[in-house]
């Protein structure tokens, strides 16, 4: 007889029955693999995302008591990533203004041929730079539709807004990341 593991929802009830840190360790398991992605995804930095995520975490298991099962779990955990990387994006964003007027004027970055062949990591830093340049709601919608393939109903929930405005912010983080990325050959949909 083939075992069935259990639901992210019965692993809960059994956790706030029981108190077991076991069953933690699976919600983990299970999610800190995409929740993590995402909020790189939001950030461009590997460490601010493994504090983020840990963060996330420690917010999702305390709020556990809370969690009524209205939505998926992994809906409202990636509210919560949501949420936390939008409070980290908004202070990193005060402390760069802030410190922006003492940073030394810089040469400008040298921009290769047009026809020149751009190299994986050189893609790579131009999509991160585009994606940079998204406000947060703009890269959270983007980066849960196109890299993480969530419905838009599930995303509209994970951003607490309408159908149409999740729409709405795709169509528009896809329009600036186009914009960005024109001298790079890159389909963004």
């Amino acid at each position: 007889m083939e075992h069935i593991p259990p639901t992210d929802e019965k692993l809960i009830d059994e956790f706030n029955a029981t108190g077991d840190p076991a069953l933690l360790d699976e919600l983990t398991k299970r999610h800190i693999g995409r929740t993590r992605a995402f909020i790189y995804q939001m950030v461009l930095n590997h460490a601010d995302a493994d504090d983020l995520a840990q963060e996330t975490f420690i917010r999702a298991f305390r709020g556990l008591p809370h969690f009524r099962g209205h939505s998926t779990f992994t809906t409202w955990l990636f509210r919560i990533a949501t949420n936390t990387t939008r409070t980290f994006l908004a202070r990193r964003t005060r402390d760069r203004v802030t410190t922006a007027e003492h940073l030394p004027d810089c040469p400008a970055p040298r921009r290769d041929a047009p026809d020149s062949a751009l190299t994986t990591a050189e893609v790579d830093a131009a999509i991160r730079s585009a994606l940079d340049t998204l406000t947060p709601p703009l890269r959270a919608a983007i980066v849960l539709r196109t890299i993480h393939r969530m419905d838009v109903a599930e995303i509209a929930r994970i951003e607490s807004c309408t159908i149409a405005t999740v729409y709405w912010r795709i169509h528009q983080a896809r329009r600036q990341l186009k914009h960005h990325l024109s001298d790079v050959d890159i389909d963004v949909g």
